[in-house]
């Protein structure tokens, strides 16, 4: 079964109440920086909203994600090809990835706040990227196989050594992962907004990003 087909599925199934997908998308961008429509970040930044919403976001005090309830239906239907779909998206991973090796068959990533060297046979995904970028993205393991999600985030070349300044500090205070995304995102919506920086100076901000 085809993940993307399957996301726009659940994308569909439970974005249907506007109110709520207006509140889950003032709350994302206080936590990642506003972006608006007529920026370049818009487009990227709506596909890893919605994705967001349906497989991470939890809401109303709850325990799980939108998609937990699609899984649920799928399993009581005896559609176990379809569950199996889910389950991926909901199992996926997000974080931050510096690019290792690309070829014509494959990309290596090394997860920067995990670790890991992860191997996904899909280099069409990152076409105009290169080794030592550093991309906000989301791995989806389904059937033994890893794929991109849609959430893209690239980050300036030659902010590296700033981004895991940032993250051993975050992680350090005690907050997770999902802090340490969320604050090196709204850095890369300041690049948009300080022209008369570079942008890897940008990056240098301290939390409350402005200089001391």
């Amino acid at each position: 079964m085809n993940l993307d087909d399957v996301l726009d599925d659940l994308i569909a199934e439970h974005t249907a109440d506007a109110d709520r997908v207006v509140a889950a998308r003032r709350e994302y961008e206080e936590r990642r920086g506003r972006v608006f429509q007529e920026e370049e970040l818009w487009e990227k930044w709506s596909a890893a909203f919605v994705e967001w919403y349906v497989v991470e976001r939890v809401v109303d005090g709850g325990a799980l994600p939108p998609a937990a309830a699609s899984l649920r239906r799928a399993r009581d239907e005896g559609d176990a090809e379809r569950a199996r779909a889910i389950r991926a998206w909901l199992t996926s991973h997000r974080s931050l990835f510096e690019i290792q090796l690309v070829t014509p068959s494959r990309v290596e990533l090394l997860d920067l706040l995990g670790g890991a060297l992860i191997s996904v046979p899909d280099p069409q995904a990152l076409i105009g990227a290169t080794v030592g970028d550093v991309v906000e993205l989301r791995v989806v393991g389904h059937v033994g196989v890893v794929h991109f999600g849609r959430t893209f985030v690239f980050h300036p070349r030659g902010a590296r050594d700033a981004i895991l300044a940032h993250a051993r500090r975050i992680l350090g205070s005690g907050a997770d992962r999902r802090a340490v995304l969320d604050h090196v995102a709204s850095l890369r919506v300041n690049v948009e907004r300080y022209r008369h920086m570079s942008p890897a100076k940008v990056y240098e901000l301290p939390l409350g990003g402005k200089r001391a």
